[in-house]
């Protein structure tokens, strides 16, 4: 990575996302050591050390993406139309049979190449072979809940995936400030984790703090499969085992019941609203209203390309605004602002990670992006406008109008020129791990 020490920003706008909604129509703001010295007015701040001229382009937080499964890239554009359970079975199971620890490293990096060149400077991964792609994920300079995942059943990586998960949690604990990965346990789901193996799970977590990424309530098959197996909606079922007294990321969270959303308040569960699989899927649509309602503290993710086939969360955020609009029959659901802090501080909320990113503030990391304001999506620009400003990015913009960014004050990409990989090897090295898995998985 491209590091400059202390520098200014100047020559853009600036919006911070902070609690009080500051703006600077013609700002700056001073990185040093990696976290945001100053903010404000061109008016207000001189210029320290290098100067970074931003050419006009708009400035705000990095993206926060709560839920994605960065293996899954190697699967893009394989085996869409199908069911939830046609499609765990049918294909990516049977694909992710013959996955590697050098092919999920070629399918990271891909990833983390379009997490970056689509603004997303914190992405919450869940996988197995977490190990070898740690490396891969802390390379390319961004930052990283990663989440190595536990099955009942052996997974391509190991017989003991509980085992795996936990070896690699002890060693990546404690070097997140050198990494920049945070690692974590992710148990698959209530379907695929049975309660003694769930129980061992919530266990680590209590004692290493660390954060439990799962999937509950993704569809109303997976519903009924919890009730007749154990006789409880998954959150109660989960509830009764003590997983929720950890710090819980619950993807998906669609079919929900009134005692669950209780559940989900009182224990403080973060819910990962991710529309587009959803909607692909036709899984459902999450409650949005009603779960803000009982005070559970929502963010965004895309899942997995395997399921979306782009990881674009800008435009992932408009579309899950405008279903939940649709759905409630209301116009004036879901506004530009919230939308914008769902993709920023939201997610920054939902890791535990609010107060050090999420917003631009003085002391916080400098984890910020910019757009590209001569993209015709984002003409005409109205800086003084507040409204103006929220509205551009949540309903105009998407991935292709981010130009640059920085993860610690540190430049992963200028001028959409990505720092921090070689791109073309990148690429090679997907196409190759993806059609070995096609060839040999025989998926249609």
């Amino acid at each position: 990575m491209q590091s400059l020490g202390t520098y200014t920003l100047t020559n853009c706008t600036i919006l911070t996302v902070d609690e009080a909604d500051t703006f600077f129509a013609r700002g700056r703001m001073t990185v040093q050591n990696g976290r945001i010295l100053r903010i404000g007015s061109e008016a207000e701040l001189p210029l320290e050390g290098d100067v970074a001229d931003m050419g006009g382009k708009l400035v705000l937080p990095g993206l926060v993406n709560t839920h994605t499964h960065s293996h899954s890239s190697l699967f893009k554009n394989q085996a869409d139309d199908l069911r939830l359970m046609d499609w765990l079975n049918k294909a990516m199971w049977p694909m992710e049979a013959h996955l590697s620890a050098e092919r999920a490293r070629a399918a990271t990096a891909l990833s983390c190449m379009e997490y970056i060149s689509g603004g997303i400077t914190t992405y919450a991964d869940q996988f197995y072979y977490a190990e070898a792609i740690a490396p891969v994920a802390s390379a390319s300079g961004l930052r990283c809940l990663l989440a190595a995942t536990v099955f009942e059943k052996p997974s391509v990586e190991t017989d003991d995936t509980f085992g795996a998960a936990t070896a690699f949690v002890e060693r990546w604990l404690g070097r997140e400030e050198e990494t920049r990965v945070y690692p974590c346990l992710g148990p698959h789901a209530p379907y695929s984790v049975g309660p003694e193996l769930f129980g061992r799970v919530a266990d680590f977590c209590r004692k290493h703090d660390v954060l439990l990424h799962t999937h509950i309530s993704e569809t109303q098959d997976e519903n009924d499969q919890i009730r007749a197996r154990y006789g409880k909606t998954p959150t109660q079922w989960l509830e009764g085992l003590g997983v929720l007294e950890n710090r819980v990321l619950a993807a998906h969270s669609i079919h929900l019941d009134e005692r669950d959303m209780r559940i989900y308040a009182r224990r403080g569960v973060h819910a990962s609203y991710n529309p587009v699989s959803n909607l692909k899927l036709v899984s459902g649509i999450m409650p949005y209203r009603t779960l803000r309602e009982h005070g559970i503290q929502v963010s965004i993710g895309t899942d997995g390309a395997q399921s979306n086939n782009s990881m674009d969360l800008l435009r992932d955020l408009r579309t899950g605004a405008l279903i939940q609009k649709q759905a409630e029959g209301d116009p004036t659901l879901f506004p530009a602002r919230e939308m914008v802090r769902l993709c920023t501080i939201e997610g920054a909320r939902a890791l535990d990670l609010e107060r050090q990113i999420g917003s631009l503030e003085a002391g916080k990391r400098a984890d910020f992006i910019a757009l590209d304001t001569e993209s015709p999506r984002l003409c005409p620009l109205h800086r003084s406008s507040l409204s103006n400003l929220y509205s551009a990015v949540a309903y105009a913009a998407c991935g292709a109008d981010v130009s640059d960014m920085a993860v610690d004050g540190n430049w992963v990409m200028k001028d959409r020129t990505i720092l921090t990989m070689d791109c073309d090897a990148v690429r090679k090295e997907a196409q190759e791990a993806s059609e070995y898995l096609v060839r040999h998985s025989q998926v249609q």
